[in-house]
């Protein structure tokens, strides 16, 4: 017999790679391989309404089942929380334009300035439960077998772990985007990677969270820390949009490839060439085939005090203390090609929604 699907939740800050991520995991959901069970919106590089605002937009635009979206944390749980409009622009879709109506019916619909581009409306909305709440429920539903994926900061995540202690020996894996390790450079400060460096205080309570129920009951498996150090890898060029926008040419593609326009810039006017870097999709297809991650266990916690070193994932590899691992760092990829093969295997999934009578199909 066959196995049912792995159920996911995802908890994102949409964010332009946090959209590939989303287009990615409805396609892996109509294609039967997961159960997307939800969407938790975390306030990340822009606010929580247009993150929220964004999510609902992707999801319609990639034709997705109904499922849940959540409104989660609205900042980080100790700090004044601090947006980066510049790098993905101040509704954090870039050059796509996503608008999310207002009223009864909380119409929603996605379109770019590109000509040519269509509009797509539906009613989906939000649901009304705390990001937080989806974490919990989505965890006890699926006891066990959840793969829970972040790919923005964990300010939810810890308001979960508040609500409800038992929530590490509930999820069966944890996948983050967060933090850099093995010495590779930070993108927000020398030492910090921005997912974690926004809010520390709530990373480094994840950190704590799983280590002490991997310390009580060793079945509960250390979260999987994918880090820059791996991340940066998965580079993101005009030439893969066109080959995208060439594979299906629909409404959901050209968005994308309008938000990746912005992401170019950005990364070009901090040195790094006009190209992108999309950690957040290369984490959730990680996480969808853990068999092809390779990783090294480690202590991991978050350093929350240092006047230079705030934000920085310190990660013991030696079990200093007599401390036993508690975490897994990421730090390849098993597969012919490496991360670029990876990206390839996302745009395939992307285009093949073109063909799953989404409404981002051709207009």
């Amino acid at each position: 017999m066959s196995r049912p699907p792995t159920p996911v939740l995802l908890d994102c800050d949409p964010g332009i790679d946090d959209a590939l991520a989303i287009a990615y995991l409805v396609a892996e959901h109509l294609a039967g391989r997961i159960e997307l069970v939800g969407v938790v919106c975390t306030a990340g590089n822009v606010g929580l309404d247009d993150t929220v605002a964004n999510a609902l937009a992707w999801l319609d635009l990639a034709g997705a089942p109904p499922l849940p979206v959540c409104a989660g944390a609205a900042g980080a749980i100790a700090v004044p929380h601090v947006f980066t409009p510049e790098t993905h622009g101040p509704r954090g879709a870039g050059y796509a334009v996503l608008e999310v109506g207002t009223g009864a019916e909380t119409a929603t619909k996605a379109t770019t300035g590109a000509p040519g581009m269509t509009t797509t409306t539906t009613t989906r909305r939000a649901d009304p439960r705390d990001g937080a709440e989806l974490w919990v429920d989505a965890a006890r539903a699926h006891s066990g077998e959840l793969v829970a994926i972040v790919t923005g900061p964990s300010s939810t995540l810890a308001s979960a772990l508040a609500a409800e202690p038992a929530l590490p020996g509930l999820v069966g894996d944890l996948v983050v985007m967060g933090g850099t390790f093995r010495g590779h450079p930070g993108n927000t400060t020398p030492v910090s990677e921005w997912n974690v460096d926004v809010d520390p205080e709530a990373a480094d309570a994840v950190c704590l969270a799983w280590e002490d129920a991997n310390n009580a009951h060793a079945r509960v498996r250390g979260p999987l820390w994918c880090g820059l150090n791996l991340t940066e890898r998965a580079v993101w060029t005009p030439e893969r949009s066109a080959r995208l926008v060439a594979a299906a040419d629909t409404s959901l593609t050209r968005a994308l490839a309008e938000a990746l326009r912005f992401y170019f810039e950005f990364h070009e006017s901090v040195g790094e060439g006009y190209l992108a870097q999309v950690h957040d999709p290369f984490v959730a297809w990680l996480a969808l085939h853990p068999d092809a991650v390779e990783s090294v266990p480690a202590r991991v916690r978050v350093e929350c005090r240092g006047e230079h070193t705030r934000g920085m994932t310190v990660e013991d590899r030696r079990g200093h203390r007599g401390r036993a691992p508690s975490a897994r760092i990421a730090t390849d990829v098993r597969t012919p090609g490496g991360p670029s093969a990876v990206l390839d295997d996302i745009c395939a999934a992307i285009a093949s929604l073109a063909g799953s009578g989404s409404t981002g199909g051709p207009g």
